[in-house]
């Protein structure tokens, strides 16, 4: 009979866990990016997927340190402050017209959410630079499944442009993990071609909120590249003052439309309708301006006909429509302590850091084609890219993960 040494069965479980690695980074950077495009549910189920392999893998061959990483992201202020964001969401339940939908929404977030935190605390050290590259691969293969998309709208094969749209949300939101991944490496050039093909791309797409979002995090990642600690300190203010003034801006916007154009900002074209509207909603129940009217109200609202079709759907007026001044302070606090914390992180990767944080947000103040899952889902995979560049750093030491956990 044959005998098999313990080192024998080491040795088969470690290639065992490296190969459901291999296809969980593959489900995740290759297949889920482009089935954005594709097919919003064929991403919803590659992503669960990919990551059952990754902790499947992580469970035959397991690394050490998953205790302290997990401690880390506990104690970290922003996941405290994310925490109470859904805390608040799911009180919110009790006078949501929606509360079974709504409580489906919030299960999928947390969900969601913990299996992201999941794959980072037990990714392993040293991540090897065959996986981490598949993150800018599965970037181009995205770019090539919007260029395919557009040629067959071009020949009458699809007459809805809607997922070359989410197609760019995908590109804008994983471009800058992809490049972290890149420069963890010390490979600057294919980072630097990576970002001006996803310029070219967005552009041709001519979304202005995807153009705006690329746009900020090209900035916030050239200025976070001369002066880290600053710039971490000067957008978060931005960002915090924008989430927390959203209904000042909007009480404000039917004067200035009056001074400066002499009409009803309601008459006017663009996004006016829309700001109209959202000054209408949030600023007529004053009361309501604190508690929210309850998670999943927009959405459900607007199919319902409780709302009007011109109700913005961008993740901002949503946050204050929905969980009023607390779930705005929540989310701001969130921002602040997100962008702090990227200024301690390894300077090699703190920029892509910050210029994924400034695109994501970006997005969630103006891009009304976000599906909220999508979003939650696209972030989840972009916190794992960066995980893995940050276990990945080229020629040096590995703190940096336990620093990507504090975020």
């Amino acid at each position: 009979m044959a005998q098999f040494s313990d080192a024998s069965k080491g040795d088969a479980a470690a290639d065992a866990a490296q190969l459901l690695s291999r296809i969980g980074y593959a489900a995740l950077a290759l297949a889920t990016p482009s089935a954005a495009t594709l097919s919003s549910r064929a991403m919803f189920v590659l992503f669960p997927v990919g990551v059952a392999l990754l902790l499947v893998a992580a469970t035959l061959d397991p690394v050490a340190g998953v205790g302290p990483r997990l401690r880390a992201v506990v104690g970290s202020p922003t996941v405290w402050a994310a925490t109470a964001l859904f805390a608040w969401a799911a009180l919110s339940l009790l006078w949501s017209p929606f509360p079974v939908p709504g409580a489906q929404r919030l299960l999928k977030i947390a969900m969601t959410a913990l299996a992201a935190t999941a794959v980072v605390a037990t990714g392993r050290d040293h991540m090897r630079a065959t996986d981490l590259y598949l993150f800018p691969i599965g970037v181009l293969l995205l770019m090539a499944t919007i260029f395919l998309m557009w040629l067959a709208k071009q020949r009458g094969l699809q007459a809805d442009g809607g997922s070359i749209d989410a197609g760019g949300i995908a590109l804008v939101m994983l471009i800058f993990p992809a490049m972290g991944g890149l420069a963890a490496r010390g490979r600057n050039g294919y980072a630097r071609t990576l970002m001006l093909l996803g310029l070219v791309y967005v552009f041709a797409i001519g979304s202005g909120p995807i153009t705006i979002a690329l746009l900020a995090g090209v900035a916030v990642l050239s200025f976070a590249v001369s002066d880290q600690e600053r710039t971490m300190r000067d957008v978060g203010r931005a960002a915090v003052a924008l989430i927390l003034c959203a209904p000042i801006l909007l009480a404000l916007s039917p004067e200035l439309a009056r001074l400066i154009f002499r009409a009803k900002l309601a008459s006017l074209g663009g996004p006016s309708p829309a700001i109209a509207a959202a000054a209408s909603l949030v600023l007529h129940d004053l009361p309501r301006l604190v508690t929210g009217h309850g998670v999943d109200t927009v959405v459900r609202g607007v199919e319902a006909g409780l709302l009007p079709t011109m109700t913005p759907r961008v993740a901002l007026f949503e946050v204050w429509y929905e969980l009023g001044v607390i779930g705005a302070l929540a989310a701001s606090a969130g921002a602040w302590f997100g962008f702090r914390a990227i200024g301690r992180a390894a300077p090699r990767l703190a920029p892509y850091l910050a210029a994924t944080l400034a695109v994501d947000l970006t997005l969630g103040f103006l891009s009304e084609g976000l599906a909220q899952m999508t979003w939650i889902t696209l972030l989840a995979i972009g916190g794992i890219a960066l995980s893995a560049a940050a276990r990945s750093q080229y020629r040096t030491t590995r703190p940096s993960a336990a620093n990507l956990a504090r975020l």
